[in-house]
């Protein structure tokens, strides 16, 4: 027998489709857009106990991919690294790992606390949003001490942060890890060439988390010292003063691949007033919002993160295929873009020049 709140929520879910459909009826919404609204968040052993098997997970296998994907797959070396807190160890990170995070080759969770179940890394500073660049310093750090020369690239993600891993390596693989460069989803404030969302997620190269460790970190200069800050400005600023490159993690269409926000708020132009002051390049809304080859988003939370798992990982319409080209096509800001993978794909620096300021957002 269904419980008095179950009754409510029930009867609000059928008279909203009722509406719904009255409503596009009448021509006054398109039918696409009808939705019923999902319920509050599970918790892990909610979510465990109702409809998912025992972690792990992932089932996901690499049948389906073309063996460019696969060799992609091996030769970008990517390790994960995850921010989070003990309060949502087994709300939040305990998904990821169930999810994307085992596509990884390395995963870490970063937090406060030890946590053996989960993996968790007690970085030994304190919680809470004014210490996020202290953790964030101290994580980076860790990585460096220990796994520096045995992968190529260094991704850091949120714990309610979506990776599709194939569509990174795929977008890494024309790169040397041996060249200071970072990616994520770009914003134009406070250094010249920007910085990378924190919560959209950001991945460096071999060369860029050495440099940061060993040139940045030890100079107050060049590095906040202390644990306070937005991590994510404040590792713009250090990268920034090393020379380490801003990529353009765009498609050659000039679309997106790092979000901070979830698929239908970019898909609907449902970003907040901030973004559009903040973004570096251009924004779009419905299908041309976001690459085919998509990297992250952000603020997913449990129930979409495994909608997203089963549509991309799961889900296969018969007889349709990935197609994506090979080489990886360069994005159209080929300013950020470093000399010798121009070289090598017979782009010209002309060609470059006459793009410079083309495709940085100014409303």
């Amino acid at each position: 027998m269904l419980k008095g709140s179950s009754v409510k929520t029930s009867l609000l879910m059928v008279i909203s489709v009722m509406v719904g459909v009255l409503l596009s009826s009448l021509g006054v919404i398109p039918a696409h857009y009808l939705y019923v609204r999902p319920r509050e968040p599970m918790s892990h052993d909610d979510l465990v106990g109702e409809f998912i098997p025992a972690l792990p997970l992932n089932t996901h296998n690499h049948t389906f991919l073309s063996e460019e994907a696969l060799q992609e797959t091996q030769k970008v070396r990517v390790l994960c690294w995850v921010m989070t807190r003990p309060e949502t160890h087994h709300s939040k990170a305990v998904h990821v790992k169930a999810t994307w995070g085992a596509r990884c080759d390395k995963l870490i969770f970063m937090s406060s606390m030890n946590d053996t179940q989960l993996g968790t890394i007690d970085l030994g500073v304190g919680e809470g949003r004014n210490v996020l660049w202290g953790k964030t310093k101290a994580a980076f750090t860790y990585v460096y001490n220990n796994y520096l020369s045995q992968y190529d690239w260094f991704f850091k993600a949120d714990d309610d942060t979506y990776t599709i891993m194939e569509n990174m390596r795929y977008m890494l693989s024309p790169y040397d890890p041996n060249f200071p460069i970072y990616f994520g989803s770009r914003f134009r404030k406070f250094t010249k060439q920007g910085y990378m969302s924190g919560g959209g997620g950001y991945v460096l190269s071999r060369e860029a988390l050495k440099q940061f460790v060993e040139v940045s970190l030890p100079d107050k200069k060049l590095c906040k010292p202390d644990n306070t800050g937005a991590e994510d400005a404040e590792m713009g600023k250090c990268l920034d003063n090393i020379g380490v490159l801003a990529g353009d993690s765009r498609d050659n269409m000039g679309r997106g691949r790092f979000f901070p926000f979830t698929p239908s708020t970019h898909l609907f132009g449902g970003v907040p007033d901030w973004y559009l002051d903040y973004v570096y390049y251009m924004p779009d809304t419905g299908l041309n919002c976001c690459s085919d080859s998509a990297v992250t988003f952000h603020y997913v939370d449990t129930q979409l993160m495994y909608v997203m798992e089963y549509l991309l990982y799961h889900l296969r319409p018969h007889g349709l295929h990935p197609n994506h080209p090979v080489p990886v096509p360069l994005p159209p800001d080929l300013n950020s873009i470093p000399p010798q993978v121009l070289k090598m794909s017979g782009v010209t620096a002309t060609m470059g020049a006459a793009q410079r300021g083309l495709n940085t957002y100014k409303p």
